[in-house]
């Protein structure tokens, strides 16, 4: 195999299958950074072997079984040669009573491909994404654990994904991983009442990391594709570990319906092309069917739906119109009143105000509008001044709504954002000299 068609291979099945090995790792030495460091051991002997021996038939199962007998033999380093392995066996029995739970070395010795069980698989990359999106953490270092160790990128990879320096990025993984051993996180899924409220992290993070693809906050892109595909990858993956919850189907079926829009959210120039001006033949009708069937399980599990599920709803609300001017509004209004009641807050009043505004009129909305300018969460929030202007100009009050528009320009940090603001700002302009 010529090595860069190797090299390409193992990048990519790396991609595929850190993740597993990752988790399988933490549960054997209980060490997030330890085993992140034996599985890039694994992957620098793939990259050494391959290109000569050629990719294994599960080479997944090869990394893992390469990682684990290196977790032994720095388990053997670590003790004195000439104890007997009972000795060995009884101190880490009393490290495990004190501090955490340590490997059997004679069982890791005796792994092979075999041994590998999708099941605990399974169990252990839930467990992971527990343990990454620990409340502990800080919501950056959070996002940026998970797309370190669940969605396989690079430190590089992840600064350039959210414009911030990489030794930025590489400072927050590390504390991460230093304030989970501290905290001595334990390698479990929880249970009861703690699970409500470590899943709704878990959540958080994977829609953070899809909404900063969908829309990025900074930059010269309105978009970027990788972070949504991340985002949609996680959450498959967490929709298939955990499916009897139903507000991870919810996530799962708002996240593919709001991609399926993706090819005609951006212009051949990497414009921005709003929801009601979109070409809908380019909607990705697969996607649309995926979240469909999503939100479909998460109602099927009965109760009340949670906020995913009900933006989900809302989502194809959208999808289901073939036009924008079918739009059912007044059903969005009334999921709107939902979502509020489930999750209030000023941003999804603001996001009802445009949905009152599209079923009963933009006075009505604006009524909404003037009541958030003085809401402290979003001072500063250039869409409160976005939103206000395309009411003022719908109703004609073009000199005001240039006013908003050149204000919300003024605050947005992506490019693309701005330049569609001050356009909407100039066409104000032009309205107010005809009308």
């Amino acid at each position: 195999m010529m090595a860069a068609d190797a090299r390409s291979t193992i990048e990519a099945v790396w991609r595929i299958e850190s993740a597993r090995i990752i988790a399988g790792l933490v549960r054997v030495v209980r060490d997030i950074g330890r085993a992140e460091e034996l599985a890039q051991d694994a992957l620098v002997a793939a990259l050494e072997q391959w290109p000569e021996s050629g990719v294994p038939r599960n080479p997944g199962a090869w990394l893992m079984t390469v990682a684990r007998r290196r977790a032994v033999d720095q388990i053997r380093r670590r003790t004195v040669l000439e104890r007997k392995h009972e000795e060995l066996g009884r101190e880490l029995s009393i490290q495990q009573q004190e501090v955490a739970p340590a490997p059997d070395v004679e069982a890791l010795a005796a792994v092979d491909d075999a041994a590998v069980d999708d099941a605990v698989v399974d169990d252990d990359l839930l467990r992971l994404m527990f343990i990454a999106c620990h409340s502990v953490l800080s919501t950056e270092a959070r996002v940026a654990l998970t797309l370190r160790l669940l969605g396989g990128l690079t430190t590089e990879e992840i600064a350039r994904a959210f414009l911030v320096p990489e030794p930025t990025v590489a400072q927050r993984i590390v504390r991460a991983k230093r304030t989970l051993a501290e905290a001595r996180v334990p390698f479990e899924v929880p249970r009861g009442d703690d699970l409500a409220a470590r899943l709704s992290s878990v959540l958080e993070v994977v829609y953070l990391i899809f909404n900063e693809g969908y829309s990025a906050t900074a930059g010269d892109d309105w978009m970027r594709p990788a972070l949504c595909e991340e985002a949609l990858r996680l959450g498959r993956i967490l929709a298939e570990l955990a499916p009897h919850e139903s507000e991870v189907h919810g996530l799962v079926a708002l996240m593919e319906i709001q991609a399926s829009r993706s090819r005609a959210r951006v212009g051949p120039s990497g414009e921005p092309i709003l929801l009601l001006e979109q070409n809908r033949a380019r909607w990705d009708q697969l996607l649309i069917r995926r979240g469909q069937a999503a939100l479909a399980r998460a109602v099927a599990l009965g109760g009340v739906l949670g906020p995913y599920a009900v933006q989900a709803a809302i989502a194809a609300c959208h999808a289901r119109a073939r036009r924008a001017e079918e739009t059912d509004w007044p059903r969005i209004v009334a999921l709107y009143d939902a979502l509020a009641q489930l999750a209030p807050s000023p941003v999804v009043e603001l996001n009802r105000a445009v949905a009152v505004s599209m079923a009963f009129g933009p006075a009505a909305g604006l009524d909404i509008v003037d009541r958030l300018t003085s809401e402290p969460q979003l001072q500063g929030y250039y869409l409160l001044a976005s939103v206000r202007g395309d009411l003022l100009a719908k109703l004609g009050r073009f000199e005001e709504a240039r006013t908003e528009f050149e204000r919300a320009a003024a605050l947005t940090q992506n490019a693309r954002e701005r330049t569609l603001l001050l356009a909407r700002a100039a066409a104000s302009t032009r309205g107010a000299a005809t009308s």
